[in-house]
């Protein structure tokens, strides 16, 4: 929770144009679960901003996003005057339970950080969690929601139904974290209607999610250590973090630091530390903050936690935790080793901050009965073109991932940006998928990638 997404119909919204830009509203039927022939029926809402130029031919671009539970509609703005729209459609689509296509229990990321505030451990945590989780179940209950379509393959063709809707032959996919597993199982799935396929932040099928979440966070978090260590400006200012966080957490375990965020109280515990910095280590620009916020921890500063935890209530209440449990725990939960994580966590350096993650995989593990087969576990072969992006700084799906995935894919080709995170919209990215569009089947320049580009450590300033 803490540490961590055929009866059709169309109508037609809307169409709103401009002199130069044309804009497609929609909204498509499909059924909840494919597997149930009594299932109920979803409406998930569209939007397809078409090209610049009217008469491009070109293939268009789906936008496939991250989570999983975040709404897409929201990029609308990303996209608008994007360079890869003059000649090229671009889709997004609201996931099936998120953003305009039928969310459930909205509520949920807000009452959770409500729960942050207090200073819950271990079991009293999991009871808190427990009762709001099983109160959205009774409401997803009388609703009628089958929690068991809520699923990578049933997600997968809500978009082929979309894309036949829309009459396109074949589109390229564009999927960033979550949107690559999503991209993926549409590969996997539909090869027929996939030209080429750029991903990003690579969550293979076959990378146990899961088991790794840990590991990585720790490897992540002491390369940055190191990289503040290498870095003269950033050592004089800030030495000797990785000592400095581990005495911070054995403090806070038995003195927890008390402060008000936005009129109300926060209880800074072990576990919250750790989640500001998880957090931290998404973006490069955040990154360089994490020094600070250590700082901050041991000093009682408390502007940039604030700030910090700002962002993390935003994002709490951006993903839709009803979809992210169910397809978490459809795909991932089969393939949890609690034994390994727990000799794991044992040995963890950081183990104090990690206190409730096993009550958090029960948490999940409660959610619903519905588990995957081995077959959901599997890699992915496939022929089509595919670009798969690694920032070589990322907790969360480290480059290696994409490693294993492409070595089934015969046309894949590998980028990693050695100095960003998990988030990795820049210049050069686009740079390199625009090449790609054009010419799929011909490796692109990935020159640009290998330009280091220096952490920026915050060496005065308070987050902004």
């Amino acid at each position: 929770m803490r540490i961590w997404t055929l009866l059709l119909f169309v109508t037609v919204l809307c169409t709103c144009t401009t002199s130069e830009n044309i804009t497609i509203d929609g909204v498509i039927e499909v059924p909840e679960n494919r597997e149930n022939p009594d299932s109920r029926t979803l409406k998930l809402v569209y939007k397809v901003l078409k090209a610049k130029e009217a008469d491009s031919t070109k293939s268009p671009i789906v936008y496939l996003q991250g989570g999983p539970g975040a709404a897409t509609l929201v990029m609308e703005e990303f996209w608008e005057n994007h360079p890869l729209r003059n000649d090229r459609d671009i889709v997004l689509m609201d996931q099936r339970g998120t953003g305009k296509s039928e969310a459930n229990c909205t509520e949920i990321g807000a009452t959770i950080f409500v729960v942050l505030r207090d200073d819950l451990l271990g079991e009293s945590q999991y009871r808190t969690l427990d009762t709001i989780l099983s109160n959205c179940k009774e409401n997803l209950k009388q609703k009628g929601v089958d929690l068991a379509g809520y699923t990578s393959k049933e997600n997968a063709a809500d978009f082929e139904d979309l894309r036949k809707v829309l009459g396109y032959d074949k589109w390229n996919l564009w999927g960033v974290s979550y949107g690559s597993r999503l991209g993926l199982t549409i590969m996997r799935d539909f090869p027929e209607s996939v030209r080429s396929a750029m991903l990003a932040g690579i969550l293979a099928p076959e990378i146990d999610y899961l088991n790794n979440t840990v590991q990585n966070f720790e490897n992540s978090l002491f390369f940055i250590f190191n990289r503040c260590e290498n870095n003269i400006e950033c050592n004089n200012r800030y030495p000797n973090l990785k000592e400095r966080l581990l005495n911070v957490l054995e403090k806070l375990q038995t003195a927890p630091l008390r402060f008000d965020l936005e009129g109300e109280l926060f209880v800074l515990n072990p576990q919250d530390a750790l989640l500001v910095l998880f957090f931290s280590l998404y973006d490069r620009n955040s990154i360089g903050n994490i020094p600070i916020l250590i700082e901050a921890m041991e000093t009682g500063e408390t502007e940039p936690l604030n700030n910090a935890l700002k962002n993390i209530e935003h994002l709490y209440t951006f993903i839709n935790w009803s979809m992210n449990y169910s397809v978490m725990v459809y795909e991932e939960i089969p393939f949890y080793d609690a034994v390994a994580i727990d000799q794991y966590l044992k040995q963890s350096e950081l183990g104090s901050g990690f206190a409730s993650y096993r009550s958090e995989m029960q948490l999940l593990a409660d959610w619903h009965s519905f588990r995957a087969a081995n077959f959901e576990d599997q890699p992915v072969i496939s022929e089509i073109p595919t670009l798969m992006v690694s920032g070589g700084l990322d907790h969360v799906t480290p480059s290696s991932n994409a490693k294993k995935a492409l070595k089934h894919l015969k046309n894949g080709y590998e980028v990693v940006f050695p100095d960003d995170g998990h988030n990795l919209f820049n210049p050069c990215f686009f740079q390199i998928a625009e090449d790609f569009l054009n010419n799929p089947l011909q490796k692109p320049n990935s020159a640009c990638s290998t330009e280091r580009n220096p952490i920026e450590w915050n060496i005065l300033n308070p987050i902004h």
